[in-house]
């Protein structure tokens, strides 16, 4: 069981616990000695760290997203907190739960889960319901769409977090089909749940975050097109033009061909899936930058990767 986080270290302090390694890389220090620059992270953030004088001797054979256990002390360089590693003591493979070392929603997966089921059940009786309890109802599909991230890094990159974004995005869709009550409300909701679907196939989350092969090779809107005609083949008498139109929102949500989408949306249910995606993403990207920057000195933030632009913090009255 992992004793110490990340958030948890203190300058000038020994440390005794384990860590996932984001990344490992040899280097040759400047008296000509090799070591290891190390990146290590758990669920509460990430830090630098060397092990000095290394030799495949002196450690366990270990590798990037091996977990490991490590006896060290705490340094600040450059204002920084880093680990001066002493010892690697073992590579852990037994009883290692895996969101102690991935950052994960707050939220707990299976509440989310049985929220999302619940709601599809609420789907009009017809081919929607019947294409989306296919899927949320398929254990191989469940138990990956529990965990799976929405992203790599720009927003919802967490366990989880794919789950959390999609609960979101039907939520706010019943909001938006209330105040336009001419749009197709089971439409809307039938590809919010598949538009990211690809992404428990395209991403890998078993320890770090990367994509699969065949995820860099093919992406996440042809992935999840694949998925949905698929469980179409096994609804008999499924509508082509709902088909057409259920495709056309999985391939235009990210709305505009350099953004990726092979179509640019073309009617009003795919308009809405790629604005309530677009802004459930980029409000979710600027939350997690005021969180990392919420002990930043002054009114801005610093640099937002997803955003691509610095954020005015909200002010203090507001609770944030």
């Amino acid at each position: 069981m992992k004793q110490t986080y990340i958030q948890d270290l203190k300058a000038d302090s020994p440390v005794h616990s384990t860590f996932l390694v984001q990344s490992k890389e040899q280097k040759i220090a400047s008296n000509g000695a090799p070591y290891l620059d190390l990146r290590l992270r758990d669920k509460t953030g990430a830090v630098p760290a060397k092990l000095w004088d290394y030799s495949e001797r002196t450690a366990p054979p270990f590798d990037a997203d091996d977990i490991i256990e490590i006896e060290g002390h705490v340094e600040v360089y450059r204002g920084a907190v880093q680990l001066r590693v002493r010892r690697v003591v073992r590579r852990a493979t037994d009883g290692v739960d895996l969101t102690d070392y991935l950052p994960c929603s707050a939220r707990d997966p299976n509440q989310m889960y049985a929220e999302l089921l619940g709601r599809a059940g609420r789907l009009a009786e017809g081919p929607l319901r019947a294409l989306v309890l296919a899927v949320l109802e398929d254990p191989e599909i469940a138990e990956r769409f529990r965990l799976a991230p929405a992203a790599m890094s720009y927003h919802h990159a967490f366990l989880g977090g794919l789950l959390e974004h999609v609960t979101s995005l039907v939520a706010m869709a019943d909001r938006v089909a209330d105040h336009y009550p001419w749009l197709d409300r089971d439409l809307i909701v039938t590809g919010l749940v598949f538009h990211d679907l690809g992404k428990i196939e395209e991403l890998e989350y078993s320890r770090g975050f990367h994509y699969s092969l065949r995820g860099q090779l093919v992406g996440h809107i042809a992935m999840a097109l694949g998925m949905m005609q698929e469980k179409i083949l096994q609804i008999p008498g499924f509508p082509a033009e709902l088909k057409a139109r259920l495709e056309h929102i999985i391939l235009s949500h990210h709305g505009q061909l350099e953004f990726g989408s092979p179509k640019e949306p073309m009617f009003a249910e795919a308009l809405v899936v790629h604005y309530l995606d677009d802004l459930d993403s980029k409000l979710e990207a600027a939350r997690e930058q005021y969180a990392a920057d919420q002990n930043r000195p002054g009114n801005w933030t610093s640099r937002s990767p997803a955003l691509k632009r610095e954020l005015l913090k909200p002010p203090k009255e507001a609770g944030h």
